[in-house]
């Protein structure tokens, strides 16, 4: 997996009159551990919502390892989000969960399986790849959608 930075240059964002995000100047190492805190409100989750595409800024740039991604759509970034809801599909297994952004990148289904196995036993759910979210608990769950993700 490789490793890139992450900037965010006097990016704003308003809903209609509601300035949101007001000039947000980020700088994130290629490697580097980071965590966004503040209070609710804040525009924690705005902000991880633009970067994964979900969320257009009205000014500044949004860099990924040197290249201004902010006109790509969510699907041409490469850049998984684990939302709060985990937002796994109920009729699919862990499996097929884990497998379906690779899917919609019509990878070779050889190739899906291979990159799911690694990664749902990288999250530690070995042995539940054919169970449907509502046969996890809320943790595998979370685990679930962080293995998509990850894929």
């Amino acid at each position: 997996m490789k490793k890139v930075s992450v900037q965010c240059r006097n990016i704003r964002l308003a809903y209609g009159s509601t300035e949101v995000l007001k000039n947000v100047n980020l700088n994130i190492q290629p490697g580097e551990f980071f965590a966004l805190l503040g209070p609710s409100g804040s525009g924690k989750s705005t902000l991880l919502r633009l970067i994964a595409g979900f969320n257009k800024h009205q000014h500044g740039e949004l860099l990924v390892d040197g290249r201004d991604i902010g006109q790509q759509e969510p699907w041409d970034r490469n850049i998984g989000m684990v939302f709060q809801s985990y937002t796994l599909f109920p009729w699919l297994t862990v499996e097929q969960n884990v497998c379906f952004g690779l899917r919609e990148k019509n990878m070779p289904q050889a190739e899906q399986r291979e990159i799911a196995a690694h990664f749902i036993g990288k999250v530690g759910l070995k042995g539940f790849e054919q169970h449907f979210p509502k046969q996890l608990s809320g943790g595998m769950q979370q685990r679930t959608a962080l293995a998509r993700a990850l894929a």
